[in-house]
């Protein structure tokens, strides 16, 4: 019965020292690494079509310094506030003068929409995944639970169990 608990010991303090192990390795490289345009929540971005952008966007002016590509993450609410004196259209948002329309980012993708702003007549889009606890503890267990395995085993190798001899081994012949 000692050699039973002794065995469940030595998993039990080896899945610890895995699990503890990986959780420090994964959430001090996250810390440390961690990529400034992947966030744990999403945010609140607002583009402003200035005063006089459909005139401009008519004479073959840019408007907007716009880069071709931006980047959003999962959940990101792009807001577009018009201040010109006409309604203009980010793919399926609707912006009438004055007033502002909202784009929720969507699921991880590239998109490419319709922009009435823009001189391209398009607005690309890079939605990067949201970085959320689940996904942070995959990463600790996909680390921790063979790094357990592992010690446990080595345990075994370098401390093996000492067992008493049974009765019938110890008789001489």
């Amino acid at each position: 019965m000692k050699v039973r608990v002794a065995i469940y010991l030595r998993i039990v303090i080896s899945l610890l020292i895995g699990l503890g192990g990986a959780w420090l390795v994964s959430e001090s490289s996250y810390h440390l690494l961690k990529d400034p345009q992947t966030r744990d929540n999403a945010r609140q971005i607002v583009l402003t079509i200035p005063p006089g952008t459909a005139e401009r966007i008519a004479a073959g002016e840019d408007t907007l310094t716009l880069p071709s590509m931006m980047t959003f993450v999962e959940g990101d609410l792009l807001i577009v506030r018009n201040e010109d004196s006409v309604s203009h259209q980010l793919g399926p948002v609707w912006v009438p003068p004055g007033s502002s329309g909202v784009l929720e980012v969507g699921a991880p993708n590239n998109y490419t929409y319709n922009c009435s702003f823009q001189k391209s007549k398009a607005f690309g889009m890079e939605v990067l995944p949201a970085l959320t606890g689940s996904t942070r503890l995959e990463g600790v267990l996909a680390m921790g639970l063979p790094t357990s395995l592992m010690l446990a085993l080595y345990s075994f190798l370098v401390f093996p169990l000492k067992t008493r001899p049974s009765p019938a081994s110890e008789r001489p012949e």
